[in-house]
């Protein structure tokens, strides 16, 4: 039997940047482009928990700096409703630096991560500490 389905409220757009919760090296990313976003004319491109984005390096080690890669939204602040009817919501919006299939390219997550993120890329899910 197929779990039900939750509509994440979308809470990062283009320009938004959150914190990276991996060892990559990367300590602050900036959203660059949402992937598999085809929007309306001068609506900023949005993405929400689960959604894959391209991302810039802003903060963290020199070989990490100012590089552009794929990463996967694990948290955000903005509350967002499940199925059963809970609200869920986050301290702070966090990202995880990914490769073009949704792996990890860190060997370890720090913190909690969404249980429609765990679902929906079971790598992240298996290295994640905490799923909520």
């Amino acid at each position: 039997m197929k779990a039900m389905q939750s509509k994440v409220t979308k809470g990062l757009q283009t320009g938004s940047r959150t914190v990276c919760a991996d060892n990559t090296g990367a300590r602050i990313v900036q959203v660059v482009s949402v992937d598999r976003y085809h929007g309306v004319r001068r609506r900023q491109p949005k993405l929400g928990l689960g959604g894959m984005a391209t991302v810039s390096v802003k903060k963290g080690t020199p070989d990490m700096r100012r590089k552009l890669v794929k990463a996967v939204v694990v948290r955000q602040t903005q509350e967002f409703r499940r199925p059963g009817g809970l609200r869920v919501s986050f301290e702070q919006n966090a990202m995880v630096i990914t490769n073009e299939r949704g792996e990890p390219r860190g060997t370890e997550i720090k913190g909690p991560v969404a249980r429609e993120v765990a679902e929906r890329f079971p790598k992240i899910g298996s290295m994640a500490t905490i799923i909520v």
